[in-house]
């Protein structure tokens, strides 16, 4: 797999980003030759948040590889506003419209002494507590 290029495409009207080795890299849209390791991570990296099924597993990438053949054509912006509003701004993988009496998801904020050992471990026994019995 070492050194095999393939088209790497931008579905989008946007630049994507995609991290490698702690190097951004940029696609704009349309098609980029990329190594196939690098393209395949890159893909991973740019779903669209709020489009797997929850059912099948099935997600919506703003990247595809044509070799691979993924789906490499044009995502529109129709389609991408809808995962965009505010009901999906959670970061959200999946689409609960396709979940039955789902209900919607919120962002809760965290407590942040609840996993601290000092808040939640009691204190250590004393020494005088200990018997030796020899």
């Amino acid at each position: 797999m070492s050194g095999e290029y393939v088209t790497l495409v931008n579905r989008t009207q946007k630049t994507v980003e995609g991290c490698w080795d702690s190097r951004i890299y940029q696609f704009a849209p349309g098609k980029h030759e990329v190594e196939k390791a690098k393209a395949i991570k890159f893909v991973d990296q740019n779903p669209v948040m709020g489009s797997e099924d929850p059912r099948t597993g099935n997600m919506i990438y703003k990247l595809g590889i044509e070799e691979l053949y993924m789906d490499c054509s044009q995502l529109s912006t129709e389609f991408l506003s809808r995962f965009a509003s505010e009901k999906w701004q959670t970061g959200e993988k999946w689409d609960r419209t396709k979940l039955t009496g789902a209900r919607p998801s919120e962002i809760v904020p965290g407590d942040n002494g609840i996993y601290s050992g000092r808040d939640v471990a009691a204190a250590l026994p004393l020494s005088s507590t200990f018997v030796d019995n020899r």
